[in-house]
């Protein structure tokens, strides 16, 4: 055979033999069979640690790159050259699940034994098809040392590295997509060697299709059987859906010709086999995603306030940057593309979104679903349709909820008023209701109130005061208002920590797939309440948290509140705010309180937390290594805004966060005279929070 070996590998245990794979160069060494040097099964016990490789070695005539010559079709094969190029392909297809499988072995060495003994098995059968298609096509006279090998599995490496569902992530992306997949392409090329001339290389598709039945199943069957936090669905679809890291998913598990059968061999459910049959493929665009940055609608802003706003513009280019570089703000004069804001700190713009839900190509993306949006799009909206957005988005919805739910502290939820907008029609007898109502609160609020509009963002429309309603400054407000939908009239509270959390509600008809937590944060804001910044933690699979004892709290009511959102007809990104408030000492207590507020508003759209989470996963992968994140640790980060003339923004994140501290700079997101946001991330999580107002200045 050319260019390999069946000689066994060198040493004795499966983690020195995934090491040999990843780390040479040559072919030969790639191909040993896993078996020791006397010819004994590997020990794998212990596995030892986890082991992080981006990509493979490659030597001469081996490397990979992005790009690769279109595979030959079908009735390209009566052609000679034509079949040594798929011999080729077909080869280094499974050289790189040779090198795959290697290297889930080493990224997850805590999988169940047995797991890990099926995983090796694979690994040898990959061996085994690699070397029949090498000696296949040195039998036709073609070359497979011609450096020009696509990388197409080690794209997907750090996506499925960092999902929350563990080594599940590559059961769902290696089994079930790309060798399902290979399910249809073994027998799609069988059939075209066959009519070409060729049984022999006919004879050896049906021979790796043969394998890949059982890879499929041995996916499908420890997919099930893995319990991982997050992936509690009863259905194997629902499961796949949630494990498969994006881009993989059902439209990239299939070939043109669709075959049932042996999924069904595979043990595959009618309901995978059916929605991975149905999946639509992104096909390549050739006009920009549009999105439509109308920040600020709650207020009735919409596009006036991108181009009067400083900090609004540049909170709409940072959204912008979560998206696929074919996307482009629709804004006037003429749309503004993704790819003229990317910032160079974060590589070459991205080919997808950060997120699975933002891949639509056939939908408007609007910050805000608006009847007016809906009116300019120039596709549908994406997500929930504007009417039950509006319902949702009212801080009454989440103000009722929440105390249905048990959401509200006891000592506070009496004292919580929605307004109803007719209500500001009467203005005297709603001032002589509101004071008599606030008389009745206890002593601990001090009698301190704000009243806030139920359609507003960023503290915007907010008034307040304490023991005395009937002011010029409250009454000036009563038109504004009412022209907002009413009011939530409350107690003032000294609120020492904000937090937000962000979720994915899928579609109500899939209800085999559950609705996502996808971060929860701490959020910077002035008193009044205006958006300053994010901070959080971040750990090595790209799960990010607020870091504040009250997390699992924070993210679990979070949900609750969602779900109700979707049972009333909600879909999309969605936030959830949260506070942490000061209630004064009373009656037996000596000291003051500590009291968590969530759910205290539902954000039916995107948020600044998605954002700041977006940023953080396009972030990780380039700085892993800088900031030396292992499994198991985290570290703190931070997107924050700073005025574009401040020169001396570095020095002082480095004296009051950390000398260490890794600072990406997302200026070009700006325009010359707006703000400038910047990522910061740093292993001393407890001192970027305490420097947030000398470093950030909020």
């Amino acid at each position: 055979m050319q260019g390999s070996s069946d000689t066994p590998a060198s040493s004795g245990t499966v983690r020195a033999f995934c090491l040999d794979v990843l780390r040479a160069g040559d072919l030969e060494t790639k191909l040993k069979v896993p078996r020791g040097p006397d010819g004994a099964v590997l020990i794998d016990s212990p596995p030892g640690p986890v082991v992080e490789i981006d990509r493979p070695q490659r030597g001469p005539g081996l490397s990979m790159g992005p790009g690769a010559s279109p595979l030959p079709t079908p009735a390209e094969l009566v052609d000679l050259t034509a079949r040594q190029q798929c011999l080729s392909r077909f080869a280094h297809h499974e050289l790189q699940a040779v090198e795959y499988f290697a290297w889930a072995l080493l990224r997850w060495p805590d999988a169940p034994s047995a797991l890990r003994r099926s995983l090796l098995a694979a690994l040898a059968d990959e061996q085994r098809h690699c070397r029949l298609y090498l000696d296949r096509l040195h039998v036709l006279g073609g070359r497979f040392d011609t450096d020009d090998h696509s990388d197409y599995f080690w794209r997907h490496a750090p996506a499925t590295a960092a999902s929350d569902a563990g080594i599940a992530a590559f059961l769902a992306g290696m089994g079930l997509t790309l060798e399902q997949a290979n399910l249809d392409f073994t027998l799609t090329y069988r059939d075209a060697f066959s009519a070409a001339g060729d049984p022999e290389s006919a004879a050896l598709c049906q021979r790796v299709h043969d394998d890949e039945i059982r890879h499929v199943a041995l996916a499908a069957r420890w997919l099930k059987r893995l319990e991982i936090p997050g992936l509690g669905y009863e259905t194997e679809l629902g499961r796949y859906l949630a494990a498969v890291p994006f881009p993989l998913g059902p439209a990239r598990a299939k070939g043109r010709r669709f075959e049932v059968e042996p999924r069904r061999q595979a043990g595959l459910s009618e309901a995978l086999i059916e929605s991975v049959r149905t999946a639509r493929s992104h096909e390549r665009r050739t006009t920009p995603v549009e999105l439509i940055p109308n920040l600020g609608a709650e207020e009735g802003d919409g596009e006036r306030a991108y181009r009067e706003q400083p900090a609004v513009r540049t909170a709409a280019h940072l959204w912008s940057l979560l998206f696929s570089r074919h996307a482009a703000l629709s804004i006037a004069p003429r749309p503004r593309s993704q790819s003229s804001l990317w910032p160079d700190s974060l590589g070459a713009p991205p080919s997808e979104p950060a997120f699975d839900f933002l891949s639509a190509h056939d939908r408007s993306h609007v910050w805000l679903a608006t009847a007016e949006a809906a009116r300019t799009a120039s596709h549908p909206l994406a997500g929930a349709e504007p009417a039950r957005v509006a319902l949702l988005h009212d801080k009454a919805f989440a103000a009722r909820q929440a105390e249905a739910l048990g959401l509200v502290p006891r000592a506070l939820a009496p004292w919580i008023e929605v307004i109803e907008p007719d209500a500001f029609r009467e203005p005297e007898r709603l001032l002589t209701r509101l004071q008599a109502y606030l008389q009745q609160w206890p002593d601990w609020t001090q009698r301190r109130f704000t009243l806030k509009p139920r359609h507003g963002s960023s503290g915007r429309g907010r008034v307040g005061g304490s023991d005395e309603l009937d002011t010029p400054r409250l009454r000036g407000a009563f038109p504004r208002l009412a022209a907002r939908g009413g009011a939530i009239f409350e107690p003032w509270l000294d609120r020492t920590a904000d937090f937000s959390v962000t979720l994915y509600v899928p579609p109500s008809q899939d209800s085999e797939i559950a609705l996502r937590v996808l971060g929860s944060l701490e959020l910077w804001t002035s008193a009044s309440g205006v958006y300053r910044g994010h901070t959080g933690e971040v750990d090595s699979r790209g799960r990010v948290f607020s870091g504040a004892p009250e997390d699992e709290m924070l993210r679990g009511d979070a949900a609750a509140l969602a779900s109700v959102a979707r049972g009333q007809g909600f879909h999309g990104a969605c936030g959830v705010d949260a506070f942490r408030y000061t209630e004064p000492a009373s009656g037996d207590e000596r000291e003051p309180v500590a009291r968590l507020r969530s759910a205290v508003e539902f954000n039916a759209r995107p948020t600044m937390g998605l954002v700041a989470i977006g940023l953080v996963k396009r972030a990780l992968p380039r700085l892993r290594k800088r900031i030396s994140l292992q499994p198991g640790e985290r570290c703190g980060f931070a997107l924050s805004y700073r005025a574009a003339d401040d020169r001396d923004w570095r020095r002082r994140i480095y004296e009051h966060v950390d000398n260490d501290a890794v600072i990406l700079d997302l200026a070009r997101a700006s325009h010359a005279d707006d703000p400038r946001a910047s990522l910061v991330f740093t292993r001393e999580t407890a001192r970027l929070r305490d420097s947030r107002t000398a470093a950030f200045g909020c």
